[in-house]
């Protein structure tokens, strides 16, 4: 299980200051970074459960979990299996994150088939090497040999950029709950 710790710590580390998370999870929260990795840990294994696609780099440099066409969804068997998890990470503001997951999975598109990101991230201290982008190489360059689409959303507008260097472009803006922070969802035609 070493490399489903080293992916939550991994993706804690990089969603450390996103919007959606710091609303979930305010960064004055007591073992705020034990709750952002119970959180990627019970992410992860539900992934690894139903043979979804987890990318791991290095001993946790970075990390990637994706669906392959048409398994995206988290049925809710999912959710009420990893609630205990759900819980030790948002505390009372549990039921405002199965709110916003249940908002994102609204709004996700039906067709065609599409590789789905559900997060990726990298390591504040291993940001700007490239390591984001060869991990979105790994499932695009297989996905355009296929003529597969890809869809994902980003909490971070920072991460716009990268997103679309690799051809996603922005379909929606949301607010999570309406008031809450901005989402954007993302698709990428197959090249």
């Amino acid at each position: 299980m070493a490399d489903l710790d080293n992916v939550a710590a991994a993706l804690a580390d990089a969603f450390r200051d996103d919007p959606v998370f710091a609303w979930l999870i305010p960064p004055a929260t007591s073992r705020r970074d034990d709750r952002l990795r119970a959180f990627f840990a019970s992410m992860t294994r539900s992934y690894l459960r139903r043979n979804k696609h987890v990318y791991v780099v290095g001993d946790g440099q970075a990390a990637a979990l994706w669906s392959a066409p048409g398994a995206w969804s988290l049925p809710m068997s999912e959710m009420l299996r990893e609630t205990p998890s759900a819980v030790k990470a948002f505390g009372r503001n549990t039921f405002r994150a199965v709110r916003v997951q249940l908002q994102i999975e609204s709004k996700h598109p039906k067709e065609p088939a599409h590789w789905y990101l559900g997060y990726l991230g990298t390591r504040g201290d291993s940001q700007g090497q490239g390591i984001g982008s060869a991990m979105l190489r790994e499932v695009l360059e297989p996905a355009d040999a296929a003529g597969v689409p890809a869809y994902l959303e980003s909490s971070n507008e920072r991460n716009l950029t990268l997103y679309r260097r690799h051809g996603f472009e922005v379909v929606e803006e949301i607010r999570a709950l309406g008031t809450g922070p901005t989402i954007w969802r993302m698709w990428r035609d197959a090249r």
